[in-house]
């Protein structure tokens, strides 16, 4: 889809938006702009003409993807440790995220990137979670497919492991004694 939307190449559209693009979404998943104010940036000044409902279901067709296994070893840790959920998203992608996907409930508490005003790779965003959740860094364990993510869990004391897949952290969980 994002080769080329409407005459538009992807080339073109990020010579022209690349920077502030990425600017206004990150400002979204900071909750700053709704979904609808994203994309009608996304779409300003191009010829695309399409439809918003169109866009928004090509976005939601990419969240939500379980990675298999995942689910299975976050079942092996609950009651076992505090399992804690951050997500950099969009309000509406989350509330998306949220209703086609029960399993979320495992989770004993959520932070969400809309609600608190930053992103995993914002100064203080790991402090505020530290601090709101009255937890010692060196005690806990972030996992995060991002290395940036991960890089700034350990720039507080977190320690961080870097998720390439189930089977990958299934090995490392145990290798740190998290798992049997």
């Amino acid at each position: 889809m994002w080769h080329k939307i409407r005459g538009v190449s992807s080339e073109e559209f990020l010579r022209r938006k690349q920077g502030e693009a990425l600017d206004i979404f990150f400002d979204a998943m900071r909750g700053k702009y709704s979904e609808e104010e994203y994309l009608a940036y996304l779409v300003k000044d191009t010829n695309w003409n399409m439809d918003k409902d169109v866009l928004k279901k090509c976005i939601r067709q990419g969240l939500n993807i379980p990675v298999e296994g995942t689910m299975k070893i976050i079942q092996k840790l609950k009651g076992k440790y505090r399992l804690i959920l951050l997500s950099d998203h969009m309000r509406e992608w989350m509330d998306y995220i949220l209703e086609n996907n029960r399993q979320i409930s495992i989770f004993d508490k959520k932070y969400f990137s809309y609600e608190y005003g930053m992103l995993k790779t914002d100064e203080g965003c790991f402090e505020h979670i530290i601090k709101d959740l009255k937890i010692l860094p060196n005690e806990t364990v972030f996992i995060d497919d991002c290395k940036e993510n991960v890089a700034m869990a350990r720039n507080v004391g977190i320690e961080g492991i870097l998720f390439s897949g189930a089977k990958d952290l299934e090995i490392e969980l145990k290798k740190r004694g998290i798992l049997e």
